[in-house]
């Protein structure tokens, strides 16, 4: 399998940060405030995470011991969780607008193209037919050594995908990965595929290094200057990039569409 990134240097890239996408509409979800029912939030309030913030804002301010002041919460959670339901929507829609905030504290993301010859892609996202375009073989590291499920086919839709919270952290991850893989229709031109990545295992928790075998081919583009051209080709000199295919972009002569030669 290939995919399609615009380059970048020092055989690195450098990854998005997902709450600074230029579309406003990721990572905005759709959450239905009726998900949390009575039972559904005191079976979230028994949780030992929100049993130690309600202890550290509460239980050590009464000068309580952990034990103790857990006996105490968890024979009031009916309760709190009673008193919860009124606020729900509106910590919903703060949960929604905070979503890409929340997801930016874990994770980043390679955001690339399942091709290479689309003219609006081309346009976009290659300062207009000028740059060029790395192919990677993912059979490669670090492709090769990413879990299946951080790689990710852009599916496109009219509606926002919906987020159902979940407590388990294998669920909690593979909803949050539902949401980074939902875009609006009118991106579907860019075919694209994403690949999430903990951002503790990248340099500078946003760098991710390349091996010379993980880049398969360069395309350039139909503008690509000829002192561009010719600094890759001075870069690939090395035995290590032998491997690297180098295309040239054209226009077809009779069709809107790029067609590319060796």
């Amino acid at each position: 399998m290939r995919a399609w990134l615009v380059s970048s240097q020092d055989l690195e890239i450098r990854t998005s940060i997902p709450n600074e996408l230029n579309d406003p509409f990721e990572l905005a979800p759709n959450i239905d405030p009726a998900q949390f029912s009575q039972g559904r939030l005191e079976a979230l309030l028994r949780q030992d995470h929100y049993v130690d913030e309600a202890y550290r804002d509460e239980g050590q301010r009464l000068g309580l011991g952990r034990k103790e002041f857990k006996r105490l919460y968890l024979k009031d959670v009916s309760r709190r969780a009673a008193e919860a339901i009124p606020n729900i929507p509106k910590n919903v829609e703060r949960v929604r607008k905070n979503f890409a905030d929340r997801f930016s504290k874990y994770w980043r993301l390679v955001c690339a193209s399942l091709v290479h010859d689309s003219i609006l892609m081309w346009s976009h996202y290659t300062k207009d037919h000028t740059g060029l375009v790395l192919a990677f073989d993912t059979d490669q590291p670090p492709f090769s050594q990413i879990p299946d499920d951080c790689w990710l086919i852009v599916k496109y839709s009219n509606n926002k995908a919906d987020y159902v919270y979940s407590e388990i952290d294998r669920e909690f991850r593979e909803k949050m990965f539902a949401v980074a893989a939902t875009k609006a229709t009118d991106w579907s031109y860019e075919k694209e595929l994403r690949i999430v990545l903990a951002d503790t295992s990248l340099r500078e928790r946003r760098f991710l290094g390349l091996t010379t075998h993980s880049i398969a081919a360069v395309y350039f583009g139909c503008r690509t200057s000829i002192a561009d051209k010719n600094a890759v080709k001075s870069a690939l000199l090395s035995a290590s990039f032998r491997h690297v295919e180098l295309w040239h972009g054209l226009l077809d002569e009779s069709k809107y569409a790029l067609k590319f030669e060796s």
